[in-house]
């Protein structure tokens, strides 16, 4: 600043201050010694006096500020004690300015980083988020705004495994680290398996202030994972149920063989009876597993024929009632001329008996397990739908999650408990239809129920006619006024003259948008809405709360011809849904008509 040469800067007064901390004072530039090497210069330019003060920050020198006057003696000890004060605070000053630079470097590296990073404060209630990274909401959907001051557990649901979580309650409880792998749930109800690691950190006096917490989205990992596993597992279990089922077989026929003509030969009396007919259970039961491990593995000898679909869930009805019980109602909506199908009728009936079984697991309180043949499903055109034939069996039972449905087929896997299932029931149904030249897909939703539809291609011939009548009955006749509301003019032209002929007032609409004008301009109470599900814009269900919502006292019934994913998206396989299923016949709507009508008023829009 002097326009000093370096050996000319050489002050002991700057070195002073820098040195010792303290400031360093020359009251006569003139005169004291150790000016003497910028005397000159600082003369030239009117200094008689001049001082040097410490710039600390966090309490270590880095740097001075000198001031110069043109009096000597100027630097008073009232003067340093201000100058003191101003040196603190410029010091001060640069120790922020630091800290924001270090802190905005820190803040780019945090947002550059594509893991999800939060801090916690656990000296607050609840260990509340205080910060949440640009890449925490890009993985979980949530953002900063909607995290902060939650705990992190709004990230957990139904399938976090508990045992992680003690694991990090367990480390956080004595302050260490800990990194695990869980399941979380992201803003839009999808889940993802979380890398999360855990980290304390403490003051100078070893306490812990926060916690950070770092998260990697590992879902794409665990699925290749399980893949990998899923391909070896039914690679190994292929080649061993082809490489002893031939063994099997020929042992099996020789026991099943003997045992059955024993039995023949024994008098019921006969005590010896009882012990072969258990001697042929069991080689009975053999063999239905050693055939499920072939349908599985796709090595099965099937005997395919052409033959009416309708005609066997006929046969199987009595069957499927017993292997369902008394809790379960068993409905069947068999589609009238429907086309045949080329399938062996025995594997047919064990991917019944199958389907059944697992509807009846996931239903323990009971429920209503319907089974329905159709041409089309709801994506199809009517063309797709003529050399299509379909087989939905649909429960209102728990559904499944998407982790679930996603190891439906796997062999061996099971959500049963211990003994109560092998695992081979799902693989052998889909092992069946892929070798007939089938496709099965899943519709499910976790508290609503479970579709599975089979689609076969038709063979061309109109089999299994089915006809009936209006049925008048009494008990199915009323006179209150009744909303339909169906796309197809034909079916409501019909359901309309259904329902006038038991003795309803119908105000009929094509459409949901054409039904809220209809109720807008209808003075009077509307008693019953009978609504399809899928209609072309407003949907059954859209339309039946917003009619809830005017109208209060309105009870609802929905129908529908298809069981699957696209009625279980609208939530209408609900227990406490009123529903009726397509094709149904006259009887059964006015039955069904009446029952809701004459049940107890829930105030739910079912």
């Amino acid at each position: 600043m002097l326009g000093l040469d370096q050996e000319q800067c050489q002050c002991v007064f700057t070195y002073h201050a820098l040195h010792t901390g303290e400031h360093g004072i020359c009251p006569d530039v003139a005169k004291d010694p150790d000016a003497a090497n910028w005397r000159e210069a600082g003369l030239a330019r009117g200094y008689a006096s001049m001082a040097s003060l410490p710039l600390k920050v966090a309490d270590k020198v880095v740097g001075t500020f000198n001031l110069y006057a043109g009096e000597m003696d100027f630097f008073n000890p009232n003067e340093m004690r201000l100058l003191d004060e101003m040196a603190t605070d410029i010091g001060f000053a640069l120790e922020v300015s630091e800290r924001e630079d270090e802190l905005q470097m820190r803040d780019r590296a945090i947002k550059a980083v594509s893991q999800g990073i939060v801090i916690t404060d656990p000296t607050l209630p609840d260990n509340p988020i205080i910060f949440a990274s640009p890449g925490f909401e890009q993985m979980t959907g949530y953002s900063a705004a909607e995290s902060i001051g939650k705990n992190c557990r709004f990230l957990q649901g139904p399938e976090t495994d508990p045992e992680a979580l003690n694991q990090i309650r367990s480390a956080l409880r004595v302050g260490q680290s800990c990194s695990v792998e869980l399941l979380n749930y992201r803003k839009d109800g999808s889940r993802f398996w979380n890398n999360l690691t855990i980290s304390a950190v403490l003051n100078k006096d070893g306490q812990i202030t926060h916690y950070v917490g770092v998260q990697t989205d590992v879902t794409q990992r665990r699925e290749l994972e399980g893949q990998v596993r899923q391909a070896q597992k039914m690679e190994a279990i292929g080649q061993l149920a082809g490489g002893i089922a031939h063994d099997f077989n020929n042992l099996l026929t020789i026991i099943n063989g003997y045992s059955e003509l024993l039995l023949a030969d024994t008098p019921p009396e006969d005590s010896r009876h009882a012990l072969i007919q258990e001697i042929l259970k069991a080689g009975e039961w053999s063999a239905s597993l050693t055939g499920q491990l072939l349908a599985f593995s796709r090595k099965q000898v099937l005997q395919p024929q052409v033959l009416d679909l309708n005609g066997v869930i006929r046969e199987t009805h009595k069957m499927l009632c017993r292997v369902l019980g008394e809790d379960i109602q068993l409905s069947m909506q068999l589609q009238p001329q429907l086309n045949a199908i080329k399938a062996d009728p025995g594997q047919l009936a064990q991917v019944l008996v199958n389907l059944a079984l697992n509807a009846r697991d996931s239903m323990p309180q009971g429920g209503v397990l319907t089974i329905e043949t159709s041409h089309a499903g709801l994506s199809e055109t009517n063309s797709q739908a003529a050399r299509t034939v379909c087989l939905s069996v649909t429960d209102t039972g728990a559904g499944m999650t998407p982790e679930i449905k996603n190891r439906l087929f796997e062999p061996f896997f099971t959500t049963k408990e211990s003994g109560k299932g092998t695992g081979l029931g799902l693989p052998v149904v889909q092992g069946i239809v892929e070798q007939s030249g089938g496709q099965i897909e899943v519709f499910s939703q976790p508290g609503v129920g479970t579709s599975f539809k089979i689609y076969w291609p038709a063979q061309g011939l109109a089999l299994g006619t089915q006809t009936e009548s209006p049925d008048s009955r009494p008990g199915t006749r009323g006179n209150e006024t009744i909303m339909l509301v169906e796309d197809d003019a034909s079916v409501r032209a019909l359901i309309k003259l259904i329902l006038q002929e038991q003795g309803y007032h119908v105000l009929d609409a094509r459409r949901g948008e054409e039904a809220l004008r209809l109720a807008a301009s209808y003075p009077e109470s509307i008693d019953l809405l009978l609504t399809d599900v899928v209609m072309p814009g407003i949907g059954g269900r859209v339309l039946a709360d917003r009619l809830k919502a005017e109208r209060p006292e309105i009870r609802v019934l929905f129908m529908s011809g298809y069981t699957d994913d696209a009625v279980v998206r609208h939530g209408i396989l609900h227990k406490h849904v009123n529903f009726l299923l397509k094709p149904f016949m006259p009887t059964a709507l006015a039955h069904k008509v009446r029952e809701v009508l004459a049940a107890p008023h829930s105030g739910q829009s079912e």
